[in-house]
């Protein structure tokens, strides 16, 4: 291995060990909107109008970020925003307004929005010849961050109430401090080596990305993502009874089958057929998404002591896998048709959709909870993830742009 790539996998780690921490901040508050409102003294779904323009906040601020960034580089943005993020979500404890409840999620929704587009263009750039494996990587240290986070915060939300999250900066200061100052001396070091043209993939022609691509590609994407924001929150008022840290476990799963399936796209699944990983899983996961709402959360077992396994978890985790397997060739897809606007492409893909998404969501949720089912929101999941499996087998095969693939 040259010492340029090296470095680029040391970075890679780095990007990593950031987006792990960063998405364990963003999620702790993820099964929390019930244990939110009670806090501020609001009726159940109070507080739902104030999630919403935080999460559209937090989405859509990173095509901002990302038009932004692929203009002007500010890689600092990579540890600051992050940063920022931890000033803001840690202090959601002491306040008591809706509206500045409001505000403060959506500070720190942005210091999250303004991470990812540089972060994930950061990644995929490191090796342009196995884009689809390396942000494999980089989309897995997330979903694993997002599969602790949700528990966490229960966790956290039932031993110490909302105030307690103060306690994420004895760990998370430490570890985004560590990573701005790794970060700035690889890439340091990173300038000073000349890289081989063996590490370089082919040169992408900078011209317009294909009109009707890009919206078959968000299209299936608000849909692809809806599962996956969805799923938590609303399961957070079906299991209202339930304790946050049985709640915070069944988005705990969720995430944790997102990771499972990042990592079987790191090891090399469907980078070789990008658009048939693209349709199948979404097309395969309609089944569990449909009748998550309607399982059992009574344990048939419980592993190591401590990790219940029932009916709903299960499906929770098979529907996180399939999604999971996607993720990263949803992004790296978008990246490659959008050479001239990575960032914007990655802010598409990870922002806007799940953005869009939310607002669909809600709408939804709304709905279900007027007709008083609102485990029926889950057939609209499902419903939805056949839409995004029709929307990816429309898609043009990635090898008819001509531009660098996984080898």
């Amino acid at each position: 291995m040259t010492s340029h790539a090296r470095i680029a996998v040391q970075l890679l780690v780095l990007l990593c060990v950031a987006h792990l921490t960063v998405d364990v901040l963003a999620t702790t508050t993820v099964s929390l909107l019930p244990s939110l409102e009670k806090h501020l003294g609001l009726e159940k779904g109070g507080f739902l109008i104030g999630y919403i323009i935080w999460r559209i906040a937090d989405s859509c601020g990173q095509m901002f970020f990302g038009y932004l960034g692929d203009r002007v580089r500010i890689k600092a943005i990579i540890w600051a925003g992050p940063l920022f993020s931890l000033f803001c979500f840690s202090f959601i404890g002491y306040v008591q307004s809706p509206v500045g409840m409001t505000l403060l999620l959506m500070l720190g929704g942005m210091g999250v929005a303004a991470f990812h587009p540089e972060a994930a263009t950061t990644a995929g750039n490191l090796s342009p010849r196995h884009r689809n494996r390396w942000l494999a990587f980089f989309a897995l240290s997330g979903y694993l961050g997002q599969a602790v986070g949700p528990a966490y915060g229960g966790w956290i939300s039932d031993h110490f109430q909302l105030r307690g999250l103060t306690y994420n900066f004895y760990w998370c200061l430490p570890a985004l401090t560590l990573v701005g100052l790794a970060l700035h001396w690889l890439s340091a070091r990173q300038k000073r080596i000349p890289e081989s043209n063996e590490n370089l993939g082919t040169t992408a022609p900078h011209r317009p990305a294909p009109v009707g691509q890009m919206l078959l590609l968000f299209i299936g994407g608000v849909f692809r993502v809806m599962p996956a924001l969805g799923i938590p929150i609303v399961m957070s008022y079906v299991l209202i009874g339930e304790s946050d840290t049985i709640k915070g476990t069944v988005a705990s799963y969720f995430m944790a089958g997102l990771g499972m399936g990042g990592i079987a796209c790191a090891l090399g699944f469907g980078s070789k057929r990008p658009r048939l990983t693209l349709w199948l899983p979404a097309l395969l996961t309609t089944i569990p998404v449909a009748l998550i709402g309607y399982a059992s959360i009574q344990p048939w077992t419980t592993l190591f002591g401590i990790i219940p396994v029932a009916e709903l978890y299960v499906l929770a985790l098979i529907s996180g896998v399939l999604q999971g397997v996607a993720m990263p060739i949803f992004i790296s897809y978008a990246q490659q048709i959008m050479p001239a606007g990575q960032r914007l492409a990655s802010s598409l893909t990870m922002g806007v959709t799940w953005g869009t998404g939310t607002l669909v969501f809600y709408g939804a949720m709304a709905y279900f909870k007027w007709v008083n089912h609102l485990q029926g929101i889950f057939w609209f999941f499902s419903a939805g993830c056949l839409v995004c499996a029709v929307c990816s087998y429309l898609l043009r095969p990635i090898s008819d742009y001509d531009f660098a693939t996984d080898e």
